[in-house]
């Protein structure tokens, strides 16, 4: 009996993922789980690499397997491989999450700099982090109070770490739009937070 050589069996398992991923495509959720048990642990582990944080990496990984679920219909076999389909929708997502949080801070270091210019003291070091959450949830709510279209363009890049010509494309709308819509959301923003900073 002749042993198979290592190709066939590589080729062997790409053939079965695609499989896989055509019949996820198909809502079949055995195939999900199969494919959720034989690479959880690869997923887990890329995302990791990136963000190094325990909490973080849960969250983005329950992001990919519901990216998984809704795209497997995307995947094209002719572009690679359904390893490097996961890995690179796994890296992505992750670099989309440290995005939107330098993001999601410098839009709070914004509102924090505007509040600041007409200070002179600045609050003690220990009630920082106290305020910063506050901060937080106060532009939250300012946010919730913005027309739908300025809410979607602002929580798209700020939260969702996406660029301006992202939002355009995702949204189907002109870049020089979306600029706009951004710009009068912010302005907005600092009208409704920075009473309630004062």
């Amino acid at each position: 009996m002749t042993a198979i050589a290592p190709s066939t069996e590589v080729d062997l398992t790409v053939e079965e993922d695609i499989r896989l991923l055509k019949r996820i495509a198909e809502r079949d959720a055995a195939s999900f789980q199969a494919f959720y048990k034989k690479y959880s642990g690869l997923i887990f582990a890329s995302i990791s690499n990136v963000l190094n944080d325990h909490h973080d990496t849960e969250d983005v990984m329950q992001e990919v397997l519901v990216q998984v679920w809704n795209k497997a219909h995307l995947y094209e076999s002719r572009k690679g491989k359904p390893l490097t389909w996961l890995t690179t929708l796994a890296r992505n997502r992750a670099i989309d999450r440290i995005r939107s949080k330098q993001r999601r801070s410098r839009l709070n270091d914004d509102f924090e700099t505007e509040n600041k210019k007409d200070q002179f003291e600045f609050e003690p070091s220990g009630h920082e982090n106290l305020e910063f959450k506050e901060r937080d949830g106060i532009l939250h709510q300012a946010v919730s109070r913005l027309t739908p279209d300025q809410r979607e363009a602002i929580e798209l890049t700020y939260f969702n770490g996406l660029t301006q010509a992202e939002v355009a494309e995702r949204l189907h709308e002109p870049l020089g739009t979306i600029k706009a819509r951004i710009r009068r959301g912010v302005n907005r923003l600092e009208m409704l937070v920075k009473p309630r900073l004062s």
